[in-house]
């Protein structure tokens, strides 16, 4: 049987001023990463920036072994949108998570990054838009806020090319290389 891909994408902003609060919320960010790879079904995590203007330039991207992921009491009692500390949540503004799953049957696609590289998500913004571009991996949305209707995602060089109407193409640069839990 292939493993599905599931993923589990969080988009905030985390408006600051100076350096150092960014480097404090990435340091916030860095250890809550690592409690939420402690948690059964977790299998990598890996953030990402968005350097274009858009309302939710941060992303935190988990694969996951399933969906039950996310309703397991594992996850239910010490994750979620209280675990943040209180330092920062009240500034992480445009929070939207998602579920999503690749293409059924397969385990694709694998979205760990490369430092040198690039992620890019494209979303249908309007439902009369042209269909997903061929060089884009379709994902459903399958659960949690539900914020976008459809997804696609390709891994590799720093070139979203023409605008296509009706979508919203983004460019994510890693902001550290993919981390798996501690073993043991």
């Amino acid at each position: 049987m292939t493993e599905q891909a599931i993923y589990y994408m969080v988009e905030c902003d985390y408006p600051h001023e100076t350096a150092e609060e960014r480097a404090a919320f990435d340091k916030f960010y860095w250890k809550h990463i690592s409690m939420l790879l402690t948690i059964p079904g977790f299998l990598t995590a890996q953030r990402f920036h968005c350097a274009q203007d858009v309302r939710a330039p941060f992303l935190a991207l988990y694969r996951l072994t399933g969906p039950d992921v996310m309703t397991s009491d594992a996850y239910t009692s010490k994750a979620g949108r209280l675990s943040v500390d209180p330092k920062f949540r009240p500034k992480m503004i445009n929070w939207d998570r998602n579920l999503v799953q690749g293409p059924d049957g397969t385990s694709d696609p694998d979205l760990a990054t490369e430092m040198e590289s690039c992620l890019t998500l494209i979303d249908r913004r309007k439902p009369g838009a042209a269909a997903l571009p061929l060089d884009f991996v379709p994902l459903t949305v399958m659960g949690l806020d539900q914020t976008i209707a459809q997804r696609g995602v390709k891994v590799g060089p720093s070139d979203i090319g023409e605008p296509l109407a009706g979508w919203e193409m983004r460019l994510w640069h890693p902001i550290h290389a993919v981390r798996t839990p501690n073993p043991g």
